[in-house]
Parts: C-alpha cells; sequence; structure tokens
C-alpha cells in the first residue's frame, strides 16, 4: 500500500504547516504587486523575496512581487498553483530553518514561441510590467539573459534573440528586449519608468542591462535609445547567498516532515547579504530595514564577493568535476583542495583588492570557505560550471590581470583557469567525456578533438576565443606557456595531485 500524496501548499492549506515554520507578519490578502521580478528561480525566492517579505513586515505598502518568466522553469505548475507561497529552507550541518514566503502574489510564465498562447502570453506580461503600480522592476537572469559579450560587456548584436527583437520589436524573444518594449510603452502612455534593479552575479550587472537595452533600442531607434539614456536608471547591486537548485529529495523531506507538499521548495544557506546603488529618486520597498545596504558606490563589495566567494568557486568547481566530487561542499571537504582555496585568495587575490568598508577581508575569507563548505548545501559542481565561459572572466580573468599588473603570484589563478579549459574540451584526465553546458561548447569540443591531446595547442586555441579571452591574454607568451603547462599536468594527472603537488612546490 502506498502512502496518499499529501495536501498540497496553498491558501487553503497553510494551516496544515506546523506551527514551528514562520509566517509572514502582515495581511497578505491586502498586498498588491508593485515589484516585477525577471527570471523567477530559486535564487530570486531565497534572497530577495525573502528581502521583501521582512521589507514588508517593518514597513507594509504596495509591494508584492509579479514574476514573470521569459523561459523555463514554468510558474504555474509551483507557484502558480501554490497562490505564490512556497516555504525556504535554510540548512547549516543538521540545522534546519523554515519560513512560509508571501511575497510573491502573482506569477506569469511566457510559453516558447511555437507554443498558440506564446503571443497572447507575452503580452499579458508586457501589459503587466506597464502598469503605473509597477514602480520597481527587478532582474535575475544569470550571465546569458543579458546577451552581451563577456569579453567587452556590450550588446551581442549577433545573438538570435537579438536579432529577432531587432526585427521584431513589439514581440520580444530576449530579456534587453523585454524590458525595452516595456519602457517604450511606459513613454508612450505618460507612465513614470520603474526603477530597473538587476540582482545577477555580473560585474557592474545593472550598467551591463544599461549598455545591453540602449543597444538594442539605439539599434532600432536612436531617439528612443537617447531620451532612455537620459531619463532611464539601472541600478547596480551586489546580492550574496548560496542557493543550489532544488533537488527531488528536498521536497520529498519537506512534504515526509510537514505533511504538506510544496513544488516550490528553495533550500538556500543562512548568511544573507544584498548591497543596492542608491540612486533612484522615487518610491522603494523598505529593503534598508530588512537588512539591505544602499551605498554610493557598490563596486567594492561586488569586487570582494566575486573573487573571493565566486572567485573560489569558479577556481575549484571545475577541478571538482574533474575529480569525480559532486558537490562544492565535497571538494571544499577535502584537506587539499580547501587549503589551495585559502591559498590563492590569500596570496594572488587579496593583494589587489579594493578596500572595502566595514568588512575584515581576512575574516571575510574565513567565513567563505566555512561557507563553501557546509555539507547540508548540496550545490553541485556541475551547476557552478555551467556557462563558464561567462563567469570566468570577472572570477579569474581579472584577478589575474590584477596580478600581473601588481607583480603578484598567479599560478593558482592559472590553475583554475587550465581546470575550465580542460572541462571545457569535454575530456578529464582518463578520457572520460564530460557533461559540457556552457554557449561556447560547440568551439569548445571541436578544439579539444583539434587538439589531440597537445596542451600548447589546446590553450592556443581556447585563447584564441576572443569573447572570453579578449586579446591581451592571448598575446600573452608566457602566460600562454604557464596556461599549457597547467593543462598538461592536469592532462596527465588527477586534478587533486597536481593540486597536492602545486601546494607541496609552494611551501618547499
Amino acid at each position: 500500500m502506498t502512502n496518499p500524496t499529501p495536501p498540497r501548499l496553498g491558501p487553503a492549506t497553510l494551516d496544515r504547516l506546523p506551527a514551528a515554520i514562520r509566517r509572514p507578519g502582515y495581511d497578505r490578502a491586502r498586498l498588491t504587486p508593485g515589484i516585477l521580478h525577471l527570471g523567477v528561480g530559486a535564487f530570486h525566492r531565497c534572497h530577495q523575496a525573502e528581502y521583501t517579505d521582512d521589507a514588508l513586515e517593518a514597513a507594509f505598502g504596495p509591494w508584492g512581487i509579479l514574476g514573470v518568466n521569459l523561459r523555463a522553469p514554468d510558474l504555474s505548475a509551483s507557484l502558480g498553483a501554490q497562490g505564490g507561497y512556497y516555504c525556504r529552507e535554510l540548512r547549516e550541518g543538521e540545522q534546519v530553518e523554515r519560513r512560509l514566503i508571501g511575497s510573491m502574489v502573482e506569477t506569469i510564465s511566457v510559453p516558447g514561441a511555437n507554443d498558440a498562447s506564446h503571443a497572447a502570453t507575452l503580452e499579458r506580461a508586457l501589459a503587466a510590467a506597464s502598469r503605473a503600480s509597477i514602480g520597481v522592476v527587478t532582474l535575475t537572469v544569470t550571465e546569458k539573459g543579458y546577451c552581451h559579450i563577456p569579453a567587452t560587456g556590450e550588446l551581442d548584436l549577433d545573438h538570435p534573440d537579438i536579432r529577432h527583437d531587432i526585427a521584431n520589436p513589439s514581440a520580444p524573444s530576449s530579456v534587453p528586449g523585454f524590458v525595452l518594449r516595456m519602457m517604450a510603452r511606459r513613454l508612450g502612455a505618460g507612465t513614470p519608468l520603474p526603477a530597473l534593479i538587476s540582482c545577477d552575479n555580473v560585474p557592474d550587472n545593472g550598467s551591463t542591462l544599461r549598455r545591453s537595452v540602449l543597444g538594442l533600442a539605439r539599434a532600432i531607434d536612436p531617439a528612443l535609445g537617447d531620451r532612455l539614456a537620459r531619463e532611464a536608471c539601472f541600478l547596480n547591486t551586489m546580492v550574496d547567498r548560496i542557493v543550489p537548485a532544488t533537488r527531488p529529495e528536498d521536497i520529498d523531506g519537506f512534504a515526509s516532515q510537514t505533511g504538506v507538499l510544496d513544488m516550490g521548495l528553495v533550500v538556500g544557506e543562512p548568511f544573507l547579504m544584498w548591497v543596492i546603488e542608491n540612486r533612484f529618486g522615487g518610491p522603494m520597498p523598505a529593503w534598508e530595514k530588512a537588512g539591505a545596504l544602499f551605498v554610493d558606490d557598490v563596486a567594492p563589495y561586488e569586487i570582494l564577493k566575486m573573487r573571493v566567494v565566486n572567485g573560489i568557486q569558479s577556481n575549484l568547481c571545475q577541478l571538482g568535476v574533474l575529480s569525480g566530487l559532486e558537490f562544492m561542499s565535497d571538494v571544499m571537504a577535502d584537506g587539499i583542495f580547501r587549503a589551495f582555496a585559502r591559498r590563492t585568495i590569500e596570496r594572488e587575490v587579496m593583494p589587489n583588492l579594493p578596500a572595502v568598508h566595514g568588512i575584515d577581508v581576512p575574516a571575510y575569507l574565513t567565513e567563505t570557505i566555512k561557507r563553501l563548505t557546509n555539507p547540508a548545501l548540496k550545490h553541485r559542481t556541475l551547476q557552478i560550471s555551467t556557462d563558464g565561459s561567462q563567469k570566468i572572466k570577472q572570477r579569474l580573468l581579472e584577478p589575474l590581470r590584477a596580478a600581473l599588473r601588481a607583480g603578484t603570484p598567479c599560478d593558482g589563478l592559472l590553475i583554475g583557469i587550465a581546470g575550465w579549459m580542460q572541462y571545457a574540451s569535454g575530456r578529464d584526465s582518463s578520457g572520460r567525456k564530460l557533461p559540457v553546458d556552457e554557449p561556447f561548447a560547440q568551439r569548445t569540443l571541436a578544439i579539444g578533438e583539434a587538439s589531440g591531446g597537445d596542451a600548447a595547442t589546446l590553450v592556443g586555441k581556447m585563447l584564441e576565443i576572443d569573447g572570453i579571452f579578449g586579446f591581451d591574454l592571448s598575446a600573452d607568451a608566457a602566460i600562454k606557456a604557464r596556461l599549457s603547462d597547467a593543462v598538461a599536468r592536469l592532462m596527465q594527472r588527477p586534478a587533486r595531485l597536481v593540486v597536492r603537488d602545486f601546494l607541496a612546490s609552494e611551501a618547499g
């Protein structure tokens, strides 16, 4: 006899949740949407949506979230079926803390272009974004969503979605196209423009969105581009919380322990930080009362987080994949990899970091290592490795350039970059085929096959991908030789042994 399926989380089943689960401390029935969020994935639900829940408790107002997805996942089957409600779990070691989030009040998922309802649903999303009641538009669309060239930060006019949007501006396919169409409609109706707040691990994320939107606008309507350049407000932010993809076993575990099925469940760590550029004169949710920092310059916070937290992740995730380690916590639990992470940041990254007001960087590094070692967070190394070409510029290549300018060591960074090259080539040292989820995969896999196991050939061809590496690194013969040496070692031996020998040589 099988166990009956537990009741689904929703407005009618909230009272079935255990009393220990914290509920929203405001009248959810009175909440109306004032924030439109593009890209409702696990991170948004475990970060900005929780900040918004706290802000609503501290200073209630019309700041519910209207979530819009222009791509998968389909929100109707998860949040839509639950009235926007979901729970988030914070895990550290054996400790679990659960909370019901109520800030998401409406969702729209735009189906694929071949779906019969695509045009009508896209129009519904654009109409929602154009409402005068929407005063803030936030985005979590990952690096790919900006349709930019990582090496330059400029809009990629050859991107298929951008080409589509230039030809069909009223039926956009891309995030920049959607934002542009929404802004054009608001200007045409005399509706004030909202604050645009990017919440991705992209350097100068608001400025990157601005370049993409204005670049597209000027390709379609230069006068509109000029007007938006004067009037639109794109804010930079730094966001930080580790939020792995929710697994089926997470949902099953929640259901067995609470008696309620939550298909919108998210899992994260206790650490939480949000730094927002203080450059918008209109009304905003009271995020500062929820702990967000409003500052004049986000860049120092962003550089610190990108090069320390994300830097360790990108330096080690491919080495973890090459080592057959499934989760980042498995990598960090290994004393050799953990020592490599600390040594690389202390000797190669920290000397070139800007000062950050109120943050003790050595203590921040120690806390970061503790966070990444948390065994309760099942953050897959393959998930972190996804779209690596879009990430390594700010996480590894910029720290490398800073080290080269300053004359400080950089061999640990080079091992991480070599790890990405070896992973992106599609094979590990034993010849095992690797799953490569990467915008440049067709090219990197072809390079891997054509190199025939020759490290210098592999490195030379990889460095020619100027959309990733730019022209300076490919022209640097010394760096090319050092990378070739690192890749050769990774081709011949397991990654853990390569790192072990590197640490031993440093100690000697």
